[in-house]
């Protein structure tokens, strides 16, 4: 009776030990990389922030804010990009080349210049930014609005952009 139970505690221990010894192992798969992250297809424009602020909240410039979310951005490995958008009506284009910094924390955009990297997962991705006076048309055309009026928003300085894009 007693080499019974035996075994069957030694057959509860050992079950209980291979339970605890298995771990969830992603099968040795490595982690995606930044730049398979970025160019793993087109990402869609889903939301400005500027200032800390949604665009779409902003008198004066929220009801022409949904031009940013037309923005379709292709960023292929070959280190060029596309940026294509609908502005008064019209398609708009922009080809580039890109780049990551040394350790892939930050992006820099032909024609939109360096942004910091908030967050990039294979569906988000945050990018921020700060866009001198001096660039504010870009920023205008790209979110639809008069950059006069970005201007009047920030008293003529130096703003703080958000751009959130989703597959």
């Amino acid at each position: 009776m007693r080499s019974k139970n035996f075994l069957l505690y030694l057959t509860l221990f050992l079950s209980l030990n291979l339970l605890i010894s298995c771990d969830d192992d992603d099968d040795g798969q490595p982690e995606p990389t930044n730049t398979e992250f970025i160019t793993s297809g087109e990402w869609k424009g889903d939301k400005v922030l500027l200032n800390s602020i949604d665009v779409a909240l902003i008198p004066g410039v929220g009801e022409n804010a949904n031009t940013f979310q037309t923005l379709r951005l292709t960023v292929r490995e070959d280190n060029t990009y596309t940026a294509v958008f609908q502005a008064n009506g019209q398609e708009q284009t922009y080809n580039g080349n890109w780049e990551f910094n040394a350790d892939e924390t930050k992006v820099s955009l032909e024609n939109l210049g360096e942004m910091n990297i908030e967050r990039l997962t294979m569906d988000n991705m945050d990018l921020t930014t700060t866009i001198n006076v001096d660039n504010l048309n870009l920023l205008g055309d790209i979110i639809g609005v008069d950059p006069r009026l970005i201007q009047a928003f920030t008293g003529g300085k130096p703003v703080n952009a958000e751009l959130r894009f989703v597959k």
